[in-house]
């Protein structure tokens, strides 16, 4: 089956690479970056790795989101933060995942730098994904199910994407693989203001994003 790996990305010349090359490291892919109004070396980066590198100006990751998954010519999208890098084994993971019948999921999240409280965060997320599927900065469904992001949604997006796949299918928790991703905004915005924000945003949704 085809893979086609969406990377949204805003000024993350520092990181991505790094989410790249965890990708091309496991099996040859699609992989789709957009730079949404970017003002570094994001593009210039992306382009040495893949041809398909998408200059937009939406400032709204689920209108860019939705914007890569219409380029991708995959059989199964994945989508993952520009400040995430995955485990060698994901990838196949995901394949096996759709395989066996699951139409999307996520997987575990750890943080990339060493930061008691952003892990003890992670953890927690980690154990209550085998409870309630919330985002966790990767998202897989097959391109067929694919129900779009919804694009008024600037928060909590990637988990309303969770709730629409799973009325149309099996959604699986892949807790033998994962990702590692930035802590920097836990640690810029505050961890109970970062929870606050994305927790209330399930329920109201805010005009703001990050």
């Amino acid at each position: 089956m085809k893979i086609s790996v969406i990377i949204p990305a805003y000024n993350e010349g520092v990181l991505i690479e790094q989410c790249i090359a965890s990708i091309i490291s496991q099996r040859k892919c699609e992989i789709i970056v957009v730079c949404d109004s970017c003002t570094d070396d994001t593009k210039k980066i992306a382009k040495e790795y893949t041809k398909k590198v998408y200059s937009v100006k939406f400032r709204n990751v689920s209108v860019v989101r939705n914007y890569g998954a219409e380029h991708a010519a995959g059989d199964i999208l994945v989508f993952i933060d520009a400040d995430s890098t995955m485990a060698s084994n994901l990838l196949k993971e995901i394949e096996t995942a759709v395989k066996q019948g699951y139409i999307g999921g996520v997987t575990k999240t750890y943080s990339s730098e060493n930061i008691w409280k952003a892990d003890l965060l992670w953890n927690l997320g980690n154990f209550f994904r085998h409870f309630f599927y919330a985002g966790s900065g990767l998202i897989f469904c097959r391109k067929k199910a694919f129900p779009k992001y919804d694009e008024t949604r600037k928060l909590a997006e990637d988990t309303h994407l969770l709730l629409a796949l799973k009325k149309r299918g099996k959604l699986k928790y892949i807790a033998n693989s994962y990702i590692k991703t930035s802590s920097r905004r836990l640690e810029h915005d505050g961890y109970i203001k970062t929870i606050y924000k994305q927790f209330s945003a399930f329920f109201v949704n805010p005009k703001k994003g990050y």
